[in-house]
């Protein structure tokens, strides 16, 4: 079991944020140590834990956030059930890798062949469990291993071919392959690790020394102005609207007159329209012939938490509508299982999103998306096939305490710039704020929250406008497709082996 916690450490200290990417490049082999030498049901478990700590260890940020800050700020459940629930939510994270772990206990003896196609075979069922930990209403994507090589940006640029998938399908590959080859020598094993970060650093060096320099970009090149706001969740929740209408106002009359500008989600936390707050922001925007893309949550026939931009004309008609909504938080899943856990909502229950929503702003086609909609490539990826230019990330991280879920955060935006090869734009309430190139390189960042003591940040941020698609873009997840086909030949040539064992004198 020293083996699986061991792996468990390893993988979480190699998530941005936390230790050193590289990690990820050997945090596996420990499992797979442990794995060999188990039996069907122990090995699974095993599975199990390696997933629930490594995932909890990753995500260890969320356990301020339900035990002290929501309990303060909402008061709906003492801290001890936010306690309790930061640990069930472990069990929800770990259940479908767990899948994994008992495929490959099944199979883990037709693993002796060759190390390379077994380790082709081992990842590909990896691949098929990780994607199943996305879907759902449950699912989510953080703490995949390929965001651990978020800074290896040669590598990185692999997402426009096939996504993070792919990455997951290279570095379980690789950590099975050095398993297989270990050698008994301590001083080899060391040798072999070595071996294995010199090709992979060396590989990332020679692509990275590829990649094009933003200045070497021509074409259209457009400006947004952002606001980034410092409100606690405090202020948002328990102060009436006027307290930010203050801010806010203040913020829009810094910024030249005819700017287009974005703000974070929810910047309101009621819908505006109608009321003496939207009246007011009708008046500034009007005034100073501003165009304001900007959170708030409405109540029509369905509630959304939506982004919609304000002009002099007053609020559009069009508006995007978060589409992946956080489970417990924004939407209660499966009520009749999880009914219980209705305590759990911060603002209200919403409806999902059904249209990939592209605003015609800035000149240009903007693509934006809410929150941890940033954490599921589809989504990035639909409002790119559905025309926009640019991806914008609006999000609302008041609730975390830690730089490393702001870290990890901006991250998924990362991901998606490189994944459909557009600028993206994050705007953030406290987190962090910035501008990023279609190869994934931060070009500017603002202060975060923490670091300043300003109610308000506002910078102008420049991009050009994509139109190019990338392979991943275009086709999506064919790496899973792939995967579940060498999965599906190898079960189908070990069934037939298997039957060929058992009955030779029935086989011609």
């Amino acid at each position: 079991m020293i083996a699986i916690i061991v792996s468990s450490i390893l993988t979480a200290l190699s998530m941005p944020g936390m230790l050193w990417g590289g990690l990820v490049w050997f945090a596996l082999v420990p499992l797979f140590y442990e794995l060999n030498r188990s039996r069907l049901v122990g090995g699974t478990l095993k599975v199990f834990v390696y997933s629930y700590i490594y995932l909890l260890l990753s995500h260890f940020w969320v356990f301020p956030v339900l035990s002290k800050n929501v309990p303060e700020v909402l008061d709906t459940f003492p801290p001890f059930v936010g306690v309790v629930t930061f640990f069930l939510m472990g069990v929800i994270m770990a259940a479908p890798l767990t899948g994994f772990g008992l495929v490959y206990m099944l199979l883990k003896n037709r693993f002796n062949s060759s190390p390379f196609l077994s380790s082709a075979v081992v990842a590909s069922i990896f691949v098929v469990f990780e994607w199943l930990r996305s879907l759902g209403p449950l699912g989510f994507t953080g703490g995949r291993l390929s965001h651990a090589l978020v800074n290896e940006l040669g590598l990185l640029q692999l997402l426009s071919f096939g996504g993070t998938l792919l990455l997951v399908f290279v570095i379980v590959c690789v950590n099975h392959l050095a398993f297989m080859l270990l050698p008994r020598s301590l001083t080899r094993k060391a040798l072999l690790v070595l071996i294995i970060l010199g090709t992979v650093f060396s590989t990332n060096s020679l692509i990275e020394r590829a990649i094009p320099r933003v200045k070497e970009d021509s074409g259209q090149v457009a400006e947004v102005s952002v606001i980034q706001t410092n409100f606690p969740q405090s202020l948002k929740y328990n102060e009436p609207a006027s307290a930010i209408l203050s801010v806010v106002e203040e913020a829009l009359n810094s910024l030249p007159e005819g700017s287009w500008v974005l703000m974070p989600e929810a910047t309101f936390m009621s819908d505006i329209r109608g009321n003496h707050v939207g009246s007011r922001l009708q008046e500034i925007v009007s005034e100073r012939e501003l165009s304001v893309l900007i959170g708030f949550p409405t109540y029509n026939e369905n509630n959304y938490n939506q982004l919609r931009v304000i002009t002099s004309e007053g609020f559009g008609d069009e508006f995007y509508a978060k589409i992946r909504l956080t489970p417990f938080v924004e939407i209660l899943p499966y009520p009749r299982v999880f009914g219980l856990f209705g305590f759990l909502r911060f603002l209200d229950f919403f409806s999902p999103g059904k249209e990939y929503t592209v605003f015609d702003f800035a000149g240009t086609d903007l693509a934006a998306q809410i929150c941890f909609d940033s954490y599921y490539p589809e989504v990035a990826r639909g409002l790119v096939d559905a025309g926009g230019k640019v991806i914008v990330t609006s999000t609302n991280d008041g609730w975390f305490d830690h730089s490393t879920a702001l870290i990890q955060h901006f991250v998924q935006t990362q991901l998606r710039a490189v994944e459909n090869r557009r600028f993206a734009i994050q705007v953030s309430n406290t987190g962090i704020t910035g501008v990023i190139d279609p190869y994934g390189r931060p070009l500017k960042t603002l202060l975060t929250g923490a670091e300043t003591d300003e109610p308000f940040l506002i910078d102008t941020l420049t991009f050009s406008p994509k139109e190019d698609r990338t392979f991943y873009s275009i086709y999506g997840e064919w790496v899973l497709f792939v995967c579940l086909g060498i999965t599906g030949v190898f079960l189908i040539a070990t069934f037939k082996k298997t039957r060929t064992d058992k009955h030779p004198d029935k086989v011609l």
